[in-house]
């Protein structure tokens, strides 16, 4: 399964068919999720595979399925429920699904461990770009130093599309940074840039993979100092 090529053609819907996907598809999208290794070891994200009747939101796309993606209060909570789903969002494009973030979907029972939703199923057109079709900010914009990996989290979905990492590169090492807020007025409404970066992280984890290397994410003394208005959240070795 390559997750590495889908990063570069991935391209989210809003148009799903009413179709929903086979038994043993579900069952194998399941079981993917629980290969993934979690960012952080001691990471506990859950989700819920549930149908239209069970969740609600404004403007939210009809599709046959949808996740609803739940954490307990741990560190890096968003960061690695965005690490973790994307992988399995960049699964679905190789299978020739298509899915979409949806941060103003809700479930219909209320709880407080809530993160985000995901609707996904069969698109109704096919759904891929090339890298010119990608809107987002220049390498200078969002890092410094040289490592070729930051190009595939360049191209990582983020709400509002507001990109809110940052990366320096050194000598093999990649330091983190997030974003504390998006600017502009939907921005300030908007919390999950935590979970953007891990997003992010993801497609870090999938190039460093596909170079043949182990990808490894910790938290370390000594980064450096964060650039104006990000907090720094780990470190990519």
């Amino acid at each position: 399964m390559d997750l590495y090529s889908s990063i570069f053609t991935r391209k989210s819907t809003r148009n799903f068919t009413s179709t929903p996907l086979p038994e043993n598809k579900l069952s194998e999208i399941k079981s993917f999720i629980e290969s993934v290794k979690p960012l952080l070891p001691d990471a506990k994200i859950t989700y819920k595979l549930v149908g239209p009747e069970e969740v609600k939101g404004m403007a939210i796309p009809k599709a046959p399925h949808y996740f609803l993606i739940y954490g307990k209060e741990q560190p890096l909570k968003n960061t690695c429920a965005g690490f973790l789903f994307q992988h399995v969002d960049l699964f679905l494009f190789a299978q020739g699904y298509a899915a979409r973030w949806l941060g103003m979907m809700k479930p219909k029972e209320a709880d407080a461990d809530y993160i985000i939703g995901i609707a996904f199923g069969n698109p109704e057109e096919p759904v891929s770009r090339t890298l010119a079709d990608f809107d987002r900010k220049s390498l200078k914009e969002i890092s410094e130093g040289s490592d070729p990996r930051i190009e595939a989290a360049r191209l990582a979905p983020s709400g509002l599309n507001g990109q809110p990492w940052y990366f320096i590169a050194n000598n093999g090492v990649i330091y983190v940074y997030c974003k504390k807020k998006i600017n502009g007025l939907p921005g300030m409404m908007y919390k999950l840039t935590d979970l953007d970066v891990g997003i992010a992280l993801c497609h870090l984890a999938v190039a460093t993979e596909h170079s043949g290397k182990a990808f490894e994410f910790v938290m370390t003394k000594g980064a450096p100092a964060a650039p104006d208005g990000y907090v720094y959240l780990g470190t990519v070795k």
